[in-house]
């Protein structure tokens, strides 16, 4: 600025006073007003204090800036040997800042508003980091954002690979489909809702979700939460005015039958590109699941006989008497197609009742909540429907 280029001032110097105003008892917003009304010409007192120099000569924000990952590789560029020597150039390189993309989460209004959308958001891998990237136009901030997303896409889909190589031999894990970072809906206490990150993965036959990305196989095996994809539905939200700006996001929820009812969950994508990926993954994905498993049995009461329910993938449903011995198989009492199933429905605390042509009404009583294997149900015949080339 103008002080600086008299090339009188220096790093060090203390004002003591401004247009012959006292500034040595002042605070600092007293010196800022001292400054500000001093008008064109300002003649200012100073002195070199070389003690309190280490105060004044702060380091880059930039070296405080955080950034969680576990890939010991990546260090700040500051650090590097080459590149010449010099004091010029030492400073230049002390001001660089290297953050890794990998399982990087970049996304847009998330933390702060910014409805003329000129901000970009990076977050850490371990979900604590941030940077913010303020552009100084929407059109160069969309540009810096499609550059940005495909290089984190390019690295998912490294560390996809990365991750099945390093689980395949860990024991009860399956195989990453899909995985990367969206932010699941949370209401607040006033019916105000806001948005959590959460690195979500698909495997054979899970869902997975993490507050960080997880890179160890112990970090792999505790998902705070998890759903099985035979027992959970895409429900497509499309796009909803976020809280913070007033800017449309893009959403997708999920319905999961779970033994205390369904659990219903909302997440949000940054691009259209992004939605369809996670639509389609998690459709393929219980599709995928429904063949893998084949096959699931639950305990129920029909006519006040002890029983167990079978639905299978390729025969459809059973029913069997419970056996008097463990080794036994049971009386079979009845057997229905897919085909011959009318309809279903259920009270979402314990009765099932299942409608068959020809057969009537069978009603079924689970002791239990019956949402899981009505969702199985929904997620076979919908397999079953896809296999034949009658939904994409």
């Amino acid at each position: 600025m103008a002080a600086d280029r008299t090339e009188r001032l220096y790093v060090g110097d203390a004002i003591l006073s401004v247009n012959g105003e006292d500034l040595r008892e002042a605070t600092h917003d007293d010196a800022v007003k001292a400054l500000k009304k001093a008008g064109k010409v300002v003649e200012m007192e100073v002195k070199y204090l070389r003690e309190v120099t280490p105060y004044f000569r702060k380091s880059s924000p930039l070296m405080e800036l955080g950034w969680g990952t576990q890939d010991s590789a990546h260090k700040d560029i500051g650090s590097a040997s080459g590149g010449g020597s010099g004091a010029n150039n030492k400073s230049s390189w002390s001001e660089t800042k290297t953050l890794p993309l990998k399982l990087c989460y970049l996304c847009r209004n998330l933390t702060m508003p910014d409805p003329l959308r000129k901000t970009l958001e990076l977050h850490a891998p371990d979900g604590k980091g941030v940077c913010t990237l303020r552009m100084p136009d929407p059109a160069t901030a969309s540009d810096w954002f499609n550059a940005l997303h495909s290089n984190v896409m390019m690295l998912t889909r490294q560390a996809i690979e990365d991750a099945n190589a390093m689980l395949a031999s860990a024991p009860n894990q399956h195989q990453i489909r899909h995985m990367g970072w969206l932010s699941e809906q949370l209401c607040g206490d006033q019916g105000t809702t806001t948005w959590k990150p959460v690195f979500m993965a698909l495997t054979d036959k899970d869902i997975l979700l993490y507050d960080s990305a997880p890179w160890s196989k112990e970090e792999w095996a505790t998902p705070f939460q998890s759903h099985p994809l035979l027992a959970t539905r895409l429900v497509h939200c499309g796009k909803q005015t976020s809280q913070l700006g007033g800017t449309d996001v893009m959403s997708f929820g999920t319905r999961s039958g779970s033994r205390t009812g369904v659990e219903v969950h909302i997440f949000r994508v940054e691009t259209q590109r992004d939605l369809a990926f996670w639509s389609r993954a998690l459709v393929q994905g219980s599709h995928g699941a429904a063949v893998l498993t084949r096959q699931v049995s639950c305990n129920a009461v029909w006519k006040a006989k002890k029983a167990k329910l079978t639905v299978h993938f390729e025969e459809g449903f059973s029913l069997r008497e419970q056996p008097d011995s463990a080794d036994g198989e049971g009386t079979l009492l009845w057997a229905h197609p897919f085909e011959d199933l009318r309809s279903s429905s259920d009270d979402g605390h314990a009765l099932l009742w299942l409608d068959f042509a020809g057969h009537g009404e069978q009603e079924l009583d689970l002791q239990t909540c019956p949402k899981p294997i009505v969702f199985v149900i929904h997620t076979f015949l919908s397999s079953k429907v896809s296999r034949m080339g009658l939904i994409a």
